[in-house]
């Protein structure tokens, strides 16, 4: 409770003496933004040890653009940010490509992408741009967060006018992608207990989506997906797994398939928006030498309401729900297993509060009641899980 208070006292500096800040130097478009979050749990560690209450939650990113031709734009952004285990501060190149704008309906990028997934995935660095400060993890789970946000390639993408029924949007792009060893995914990875993850080679990847909006009616539905082919992931086994694989052996993780799709509605009525999305996703893989494949097919959806009373009060919720294994709604295999029931499901309903004190600074305040353990790590919890538990997050941003 004390650093609950020690941050809300922090929260107290005097943010509206801060001057609007928005510059462009010499016809380059600089514009930034800087976080600093705290996360406080009960009972488990979600990200960071945050039983204790952390402050391992923090963002940075400058970007720079400008147009070479009416047509043709370049830009490049760096990032930041950390995360407990994840990030550690180190700048990424977050995105940076050509992009050429031909016609309304079909435009070409090329270079480091941001990875299409959902109705949020393209602007989830920014807090700014929406209400939470976590967005359903069901759907956007942070320890998946950089595998599907950067894709490097090239893409098509454009908008068709339906004239009074509303614009058809469209992207589609095919590259490749890295996953990062400190990163969340080689997290998820060795939460398996059985391997260390060495290093990963994604093969192609393949991303892209369609969006109708329509909005005289305020609504846009999407579909989007993300896809792999030809994954090779190098492992070195902590367990044995058989005769002929014993530990310390140097192996590999083959993702035979792998694909997500996100379905999405988003409706916006004056100062409400509603949203609902689902996303379905699919892994096989084998390990050499080990004779069992390995399936999960891990399900999710939320659904969200956002309302904007002032200029300077917003107010958001959502009710979100994840499953580790679709065929396992109830964590029967688990406890066949020795495990804990509720590791295969994790169910959030969370309220925010965001205070926009002006133009550059805001602040956000968000409390979680979850049930569930599904998406929290072994190793970041080893005297194990509790069911019930409670998440309270707060973070402030400055942006120009």
């Amino acid at each position: 409770m004390r650093k609950w208070i020690a941050f809300l006292a922090f929260l107290l500096v005097p943010l509206t003496a801060a001057p609007v800040l928005s510059f462009e130097m010499q016809d380059i478009a600089v514009h930034g933004f800087v976080s600093q979050g705290y996360l406080h749990a009960e009972d488990n560690n979600f990200l960071a040890d945050t039983e204790d209450g952390s402050f391992q939650f923090n963002e940075a990113g400058i970007n720079f653009s400008t147009n070479i031709t009416s047509q043709l734009r370049v830009g490049i952004q760096l990032f930041a940010r950390d995360q407990g285990e994840i990030g550690n501060d180190e700048v990424v190149i977050d995105w940076a490509y050509g992009d050429y704008r031909w016609r309304d309906w079909l435009g070409v990028r090329a270079g480091i992408m941001r990875g299409v997934l959902g109705l949020y995935n393209e602007i989830r660095d920014f807090d700014m741009l929406r209400t939470s400060i976590l967005l359903p993890q069901s759907v956007y789970n942070e320890y998946q967060r950089d595998f599907f946000s950067r894709i490097k390639g090239v893409g098509l993408y454009g908008d068709i006018s339906l004239e009074k029924f509303g614009v058809i949007s469209y992207q589609a792009m095919v590259g490749t992608g890295e996953i990062d060893e400190d990163g969340g995914i080689a997290l998820q990875a060795e939460s398996s207990g059985f391997l260390e993850f060495v290093d990963s080679d994604l093969g192609t990847v393949y991303n892209g989506g369609i969006q109708w909006h329509f909005p005289e009616a305020g609504i846009r539905f999407g579909i989007t997906g993300y896809k792999t082919t030809d994954n090779e992931t190098d492992i070195r086994l902590t367990i044995p797994l058989g005769p002929n694989v014993p530990p310390g052996l140097p192996a590999k993780d083959v993702l035979d398939e792998f694909y997500t799709v996100v379905y999405s509605v988003e409706f916006i009525y004056e100062n409400l928006i509603l949203a609902v999305e689902h996303m379905d996703m699919k892994r096989k893989s084998s390990i050499t030498g080990f004779p069992r494949r390995i399936e999960t097919d891990p399900e999710g959806f939320y659904i969200s309401a956002a309302y904007r009373f002032t200029d300077w009060l917003e107010m958001g919720t959502y009710y979100s729900v994840y499953l580790g294994d679709e065929d396992d709604p109830d964590g029967e295999e688990l406890e066949a297993r020795g495990l804990r029931d509720y590791q295969a499901w994790q169910k959030d309903f969370a309220l925010t509060a965001r205070f926009d004190i002006n133009p550059n600074w805001l602040v956000k305040l968000e409390g979680h009641r979850i049930d569930g353990a599904a998406l929290l790590l072994p190793q970041e919890n080893p005297d194990g899980y509790e069911e019930d538990w409670y998440l309270f997050a707060a973070k402030v941003t400055f942006n120009f």
